[in-house]
Order: C-alpha cells, then structure tokens, then sequence
C-alpha cells in the first residue's frame, strides 16, 4: 500500500484505489483528488490487500483481467465498502451476485472525470450508476437463463431504466424507441410480474433478483 497524504477538509470521503497497473492506479488517484468531497486513502494491487478494520468508505476497482463473476472475488469485499467498479463490456460483473458485496457503479475504464464523479456521489448515496454504454451488458450478466424466459431482453433493459427512476419519455430516448412503443414495453412488463402502479414494479423486479439493491 502507498498511502497517499491529503490535507483536504474533514467533510471529504476517503477512497482506496484498487488496480494491477502502476499507471492506471496514478491516473485513478489524480482523478480523484481532483473531484470535490473525495481523497484518495490508499492505493492496493489487489482486493486482499484492502483493509478491513477500518474498511474504506468507498473503493475504486479496476477489474481489468480480474474474476468479476466469481463468487469468491466478491465475497473478499470489505464489508461496508461500497465500490465502483471500471469496466468494459466484457469484464462486466454480475449485479446480483455483486451488489450485496457493496458495488454501486459501473463505469467504463475509460470514463472521463465527470462521469467518475457521477459514479463517485452515486456510491456515497447509496444508489446504483451503470455507465450507458454497460447497461445492456450489466442486464445481461444479472440475468440468468430461468430469468431470460420471463421477460425479453428489451424488457429486462426497460425494467433496468425504470428502476434507474427514468421516466417512460427518457427510457425511449435512451433505448431509441418512440414513447408509444416504450409505455407498450412497461404495460408487459405489469402484467408480466403482476404489479400496478412504478413503485410496486420496482419491489418486485428487487425482489425477483432483475434489479441489485
């Protein structure tokens, strides 16, 4: 570990930085020193290293060349940490087996600044951040083949974006469908898990395992 010295205000969050390259753990600290609310507390080659007694708050993790679906990787997670994870559509981990280790964000491993801030606040909020360009990978690896026959993949992304707080109008948007077509998609996705109204749907689809807590 190479502790990283900040006399930053006490109000701000520290944040360990896990990753196997020397220059990816520089650029993920600069990053983060720059970013408002946040200091960098440590930086760690690997998840083992990670201490555990105090855990860090927040934990940046780079999962390039890492066992990102394997139970035994996740559960080695401080307890109490939250992650965001950097990623590419290849390497994107499994939310439910995931999220109740703590992982909070998704992110692209070449996310510029801005959006690591995003990721950054949505962790310390307790909320979930997936970077666009993941989502449909990030459906795909929460969804297993029992889930897949109950809802199509367009439904799973649409239950995603519902969950996320998106409104019908902005889901068409993201998902390049028109309105009508996006209301048509959340109406099967009622009747398919027998749910009414947007607050019980997004129980349900947690309670189901389609959406992390």
């Amino acid at each position: 570990m190479t502790a990283v010295v900040n006399e930053a205000a006490t109000d701000t969050l520290d944040v360990a930085i896990v990753a196997a390259s020397p220059l990816m753990l520089a650029g993920l600290a600069h990053s983060i020193d720059e970013i408002a609310g946040f200091r960098v507390a440590g930086k760690f080659e690997s998840i083992t290293s990670l201490p555990n007694d105090p855990a860090p708050p927040i934990v940046v993790i780079d999962l390039s060349g890492k066992p990102a679906n394997d139970q035994s990787f996740w559960s080695l997670f401080p307890v109490g940490s939250r992650a965001v994870a950097l990623c590419g559509p290849d390497k994107t981990p499994n939310l439910i087996m995931a999220a109740p280790h703590g992982l909070h964000a998704l992110i692209s491993r070449g996310s510029d600044i801005h959006e690591l801030e995003t990721a950054l606040n949505a962790a310390t909020a307790g909320a979930l951040y997936i970077s666009p360009d993941l989502r449909e990978p990030a459906v795909s690896a929460a969804t297993g083949p029992s889930r897949r026959h109950e809802l199509t993949q367009r439904e799973l992304q649409v239950l995603q974006l519902l969950a996320h707080g998106m409104t019908h109008g902005q889901i068409s948007r993201e998902l390049g469908l028109s309105e009508t077509t996006a209301n048509t998609y959340v109406k099967r996705i009622r009747h398919k898990l027998h749910v009414g109204n947007k607050a019980d749907l997004t129980r349900r689809a947690i309670e189901l395992g389609y959406v992390p807590t």
